[in-house]
C-alpha cells in the first residue's frame, strides 16, 4: 500500500482531505477524512511517521480510586447530553500537563493534581487524525461551573462504582470513557 497524494477540502472550522493510496491489489483508493490541523502536520504524520497531539482526556480519582469525575456535555453531534472524563484541546506552545490542568478546571471547577499520561492515541482512525493524550491524576475541590465558556453546557459529576454502572447501561458514553470506567471499576466487558 502507498500514498499516492493528498488533496485538501476546506471548509470553516475543520479541513477536509481526500487520501488517494494505492491498495495492496496495486488498486487506486481514495480515503476522506477531516482535520482540525494543516497539510503539512498531515504529510508529515503520513510520509514521516510524525507524532501530535491534539488535546487531553482527563481521568482524576479520589487517592483510594473509588470516584472519578466525569462530565455530562450536551453535544449536537449527539442530539443531547453524554457522559464523559473532562477533555479539551491544547493551546500552541502549552504543555499537555498544563492543558490538563486549564481544561478540568474550566469544565469542574476543580483542581488536578497530574500523576500521568498515556499517548497520544488516535481518537477516531477512520475519520480523523486527532490524537489525544489521556493523562492520570487526583483532584481537590468544589465543583463549579464559574470557569465555564458560555457557549458549554457541562455539568460536573463524582461517580463511584455503583453509577458508573448506571451510566453505562442508561446512557450515552463515548467508546473511550466507558473502557476507562470498566477498567477502573473492574466492570464486565459485556
Amino acid at each position: 500500500m502507498k500514498i499516492i497524494k493528498i488533496e485538501q477540502q476546506p471548509v470553516k472550522y475543520l479541513k477536509t482531505f481526500r487520501i488517494v493510496y494505492q491498495d495492496r491489489f496495486d488498486k487506486q483508493q481514495v480515503w476522506e477524512m477531516v482535520s482540525r490541523q494543516d497539510m503539512s502536520r498531515l504529510e508529515d504524520e503520513i510520509h514521516h511517521s510524525a507524532v501530535y497531539t491534539d488535546g487531553a482526556m482527563i481521568v482524576a480519582y479520589n487517592p483510594e480510586k473509588t470516584e472519578v469525575v466525569m462530565i455530562k456535555e450536551y453535544r449536537p453531534i449527539a442530539g443531547g447530553y453524554i457522559y464523559a472524563f473532562p477533555a479539551g484541546l491544547i493551546d500552541e506552545g502549552e504543555s499537555i500537563e498544563t492543558t490538563s490542568t486549564r481544561e478540568f478546571k474550566e469544565e469542574t471547577g476543580l483542581d488536578f493534581h497530574y500523576e500521568g499520561a498515556d499517548g497520544p492515541r488516535y481518537t477516531s482512525v477512520g475519520l480523523t487524525n486527532e490524537r489525544v493524550h489521556t493523562i492520570y491524576g487526583t483532584f481537590s475541590g468544589t465543583i463549579s461551573q464559574e470557569f465555564l465558556d458560555g457557549s458549554e453546557d457541562i455539568e460536573a459529576l463524582i461517580v463511584d462504582r455503583t453509577e458508573a454502572i448506571r451510566l453505562l447501561k442508561e446512557e450515552e458514553v463515548p467508546i473511550r470513557s466507558a473502557f476507562i470506567l470498566m477498567k477502573l471499576f473492574d466492570l464486565p466487558l459485556f
